[in-house]
């Protein structure tokens, strides 16, 4: 039997021998690929939960060395993105978005592509930019460690050595080339 590939999802049932050519479904921080990935281990001492896909930043506040936050300055050293390594249903920050517990270890991508959540409409020459500020109540899901396009005044700075690799037409998921470890953010002011 013959495998193919089209540009439509195949049909249930039965033994699928029909495959879309692009991902359709992802989920925040889930690896697009196992392709060249750099990998590190970085550990929450923020006191809550650290969402999967969130951009995440060296947190100073920790008492370990390799501790990481969610962005939450244009002024960060950027580390990479939480990757969805390991589910525990029981762990939501205060938007109900799955994470790290306080006090865990999470896996952060700095060289990869990873999915993220965009607040808007992105394709492959948008700017990559990310929300350290809040600005949700402007614009649905725009999150501090969430992305976007649109530069918006002191809430968000465009991401150096990241690319999109896919695109929404609207808000959601989208792949995110991120080529670390010089990562590096110029603020929107």
């Amino acid at each position: 039997m013959a495998v193919t590939f089209s540009t439509s999802a195949g049909a249930a049932g039965g033994v699928q021998s029909s495959y879309a050519l692009e991902l359709t479904a992802a989920l925040e921080g889930q690896f697009a690929d196992i392709a060249d990935n750099s990998v590190s281990t970085f550990v929450n001492e923020t006191g809550a939960v650290v969402a999967y896909g969130n951009l995440v930043a060296v947190n100073a506040s920790g008492s370990v060395g390799n501790s990481a936050k969610t962005i939450a300055a244009a002024g960060n050293t950027v580390v990479g993105i939480n990757a969805l390594t390991y589910v525990d249903e029981t762990a939501t920050d205060a938007n109900s978005r799955p994470g790290v517990k306080d006090d865990q270890v999470m896996n952060v991508v700095s060289k990869g592509v990873v999915a993220v959540y965009c607040a808007e409409a992105v394709d492959l020459t948008s700017a990559v930019r990310v929300f350290h500020t809040d600005h949700n109540s402007t614009l649905s899901g725009a999150r501090p460690g969430r992305f976007g396009k649109t530069a918006v005044q002191n809430k968000t700075a465009v991401l150096a050595g990241a690319r999109w690799v896919s695109k929404t037409s609207a808000a959601g998921i989208a792949l995110l080339e991120i080529n670390g470890p010089d990562l590096s953010l110029t603020a929107d002011t």
